[in-house]
């Protein structure tokens, strides 16, 4: 990281000092872990910080923990605590009217969550989905949008970058068969914009199926394909926008599917200071390589851990009644801030956490119910998307 010192002339004329990284850490670190938090979510240079292997011991360590909800609908939502984690944040959602309703997890991203609202009553006030921040304590419900095909498949995505803005999207994916013969599934695309809680017309449409696991970074989502090994990666739109802007990125390491006799999961997205990052197994599932997104296409090897006797056995790739490799053990998340890969031992049924610096285990949850759960970090900052 650059240090800088000295005095800067702005445009206007007007010269400020920029002070030295180590000085700036030092005052960082007097923060109370709140400030720290919100502080970071606005200036990229401050995030970087956090995950700077030289100045991160110093500052306050963000919570995080695994949100998960056992049975699904109208079960409680629980939040499984890593380590240093604050304990005051509401997963309850008591804060929400009608919360004693049954309510789903949904979603998660960057701190607020999306919930479906499953009470067969429709309550005044209260739409199928709600976007809420435990921390704040600040909800909104989504309008509902037309209904549609009786046959149709709808898949709804949160998406939230404090560093990219302050307002937040839901990507509605709404799959059907296609009306064309012979074609297949044809996937429609509308966006939510909290700016003026409204829904766009389709903005975009597709036979490919890319309804994968997601991931928004920096104002793109990125969302895996169901089979192949690449992302669809589209530009987050703003409000006047008619058609989304849309790429494919391929993805590194080893496809799975039916011709590479794999049955397990593609890996792993998550994100590091804005930057997307992936993590998969290598073939015999002894070795776990972490790669970061440079520019459009390049993925660079970050880390590559080795698996090698942390569950306490040597076979890590087993087959099933059918031929089937799988890995008997999955990346469920990973945080390169806190130096940990959050593993789920399908042998042992229970979910760990590993540190990437001392390559041990530690047990964050003992069950392996679907769903497994959401990575989860408080955004402590209050913002207009959020009325309530």
């Amino acid at each position: 990281m650059d240090k800088l010192n000295g005095d800067i002339e702005s445009p206007e004329g007007i010269t400020t000092t920029v002070l030295p990284d180590d000085l700036v850490v030092d005052i960082l670190s007097r923060l109370p872990l709140k400030s720290f938090c919100r502080f970071k979510c606005v200036c990229k240079s401050w995030l970087a910080f956090s995950s700077d292997p030289h100045y991160r011991q110093k500052l306050p360590r963000t919570p995080s923990g695994l949100l998960y909800q056992k049975d699904g609908l109208g079960t409680a939502i629980h939040l499984a605590r890593l380590p240093s984690s604050h304990r005051d944040i509401d997963t309850t959602l008591s804060f929400v009217p009608y919360y004693e309703y049954p309510l789903e997890l949904k979603g998660c991203c960057n701190g607020l969550l999306l919930c479906y609202h499953g009470g067969i009553i429709y309550y005044e006030g209260i739409s199928d989905h709600i976007v809420c921040n435990p921390a704040t304590q600040e909800w909104m419900v989504l309008p509902d949008t037309e209904l549609g095909p009786a046959d149709s498949d709808t898949s709804l995505k949160l998406c939230f970058d404090p560093l990219w803005s302050q307002h937040f999207y839901v990507f509605k994916f709404e799959s059907s068969p296609s009306p064309a013969p012979n074609y297949g599934t044809l996937t429609e695309v509308k966006v939510f914009f909290s700016e003026n809680s409204t829904w766009s017309s389709c903005l975009w449409e597709t036979l490919d199926a890319f309804v994968g696991s997601s991931l928004f970074v920096n104002g793109v989502l990125y969302v895996e394909h169901l089979w192949g090994h690449v992302l669809l990666a589209l530009d987050a739109p703003d409000t006047c926008t008619q058609l989304l802007n849309d790429r494919t990125v391929q993805l590194p390491g080893f496809p799975n599917g039916p011709e590479q006799r794999f049955s397990c999961w593609d890996g792993c997205l998550c994100q590091s200071c804005g930057v997307l990052c992936y993590a998969q197994q290598e073939l015999d599932g002894c070795m776990l390589r972490i790669w970061s997104l440079e520019g459009c296409d390049r993925w660079v090897v970050k880390h590559r851990l080795s698996m090698d006797g942390v569950f306490g056995r040597d076979m890590l790739l087993r087959t099933d009644s059918e031929g089937f490799w799988y890995f008997n053990y999955d990346i469920l998340a990973f945080d390169l801030e806190r130096e940990v890969v959050i593993l789920v031992d399908r042998i042992a049924d229970k979910v760990f956490l590993f540190s990437i610096s001392t390559g041990k285990l530690s047990e964050i949850r003992n069950d392996t119910a679907r769903p497994l759960g959401y990575y989860y970090g408080p955004y402590y900052c209050k913002f207009p998307a959020l009325a309530h």
